[in-house]
Protein backbone atom coordinates (compact mmCIF):
# COMPACT_ATOMS: atom_id res chain seq x y z
CA UNK A 1 0.00 0.00 0.00
CA UNK A 2 0.89 3.51 -0.95
CA UNK A 3 0.95 6.29 1.98
CA UNK A 4 1.25 9.97 1.42
CA UNK A 5 2.18 10.84 5.10
CA UNK A 6 1.30 14.88 6.67
CA UNK A 7 3.35 15.11 10.21
CA UNK A 8 2.30 17.13 12.67
CA UNK A 9 5.01 18.60 14.74
CA UNK A 10 4.48 19.49 17.82
CA UNK A 11 7.75 21.96 17.44
CA UNK A 12 6.19 23.84 14.58
CA UNK A 13 6.95 23.07 10.67
CA UNK A 14 5.33 19.86 9.01
CA UNK A 15 7.16 17.26 7.27
CA UNK A 16 5.67 15.00 4.51
CA UNK A 17 7.11 11.47 2.93
CA UNK A 18 5.69 8.68 1.32
CA UNK A 19 5.57 5.74 3.03
CA UNK A 20 5.68 1.87 1.34
CA UNK A 21 3.79 -0.71 3.54
CA UNK A 22 2.77 -4.69 3.19
CA UNK A 23 -0.17 -4.26 5.89
CA UNK A 24 -2.44 -1.16 6.17
CA UNK A 25 -1.92 1.36 9.29
CA UNK A 26 -4.61 2.30 11.71
CA UNK A 27 -5.54 5.42 13.60
CA UNK A 28 -3.18 5.09 16.81
CA UNK A 29 -0.92 2.73 15.66
CA UNK A 30 2.62 3.83 15.58
CA UNK A 31 5.55 3.55 12.90
CA UNK A 32 8.87 3.85 11.78
CA UNK A 33 10.44 5.91 8.77
CA UNK A 34 13.79 6.86 8.54
CA UNK A 35 14.77 5.99 12.26
CA UNK A 36 12.00 8.36 13.57
CA UNK A 37 8.56 6.98 15.22
CA UNK A 38 4.99 8.53 14.58
CA UNK A 39 1.83 7.69 15.74
CA UNK A 40 -1.05 7.64 13.23
CA UNK A 41 -3.87 10.76 13.71
CA UNK A 42 -6.14 9.99 11.07
CA UNK A 43 -6.32 8.04 8.03
CA UNK A 44 -8.48 9.48 4.49
CA UNK A 45 -9.12 7.30 1.58
CA UNK A 46 -7.64 7.10 -2.32
CA UNK A 47 -5.93 10.41 -3.42
CA UNK A 48 -4.12 10.93 -6.45
CA UNK A 49 -1.52 8.03 -6.76
CA UNK A 50 -1.86 6.67 -3.15
CA UNK A 51 -4.07 4.16 -1.30
CA UNK A 52 -4.65 6.58 1.34
CA UNK A 53 -3.44 9.74 3.04
CA UNK A 54 -1.95 9.21 6.88
CA UNK A 55 -2.00 12.38 8.84
CA UNK A 56 0.90 11.98 11.46
CA UNK A 57 2.18 12.88 14.79
CA UNK A 58 5.89 12.74 14.91
CA UNK A 59 7.33 10.63 18.63
CA UNK A 60 10.63 10.48 18.17
CA UNK A 61 13.78 9.78 16.61
CA UNK A 62 16.69 6.59 17.19
CA UNK A 63 19.76 6.61 16.93
CA UNK A 64 22.45 3.53 17.36
CA UNK A 65 22.16 4.34 21.16
CA UNK A 66 19.90 7.10 21.93
CA UNK A 67 16.07 8.02 22.02
CA UNK A 68 14.36 11.37 21.97
CA UNK A 69 11.31 11.54 23.76
CA UNK A 70 8.32 13.04 22.67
Amino acid sequence: MLYDVLVVSNGGGGKRFTAERDAPLSVGQTFEQDSESYRVLAIQTGHGPFDYVIEAEWLASSGPSKVEPA
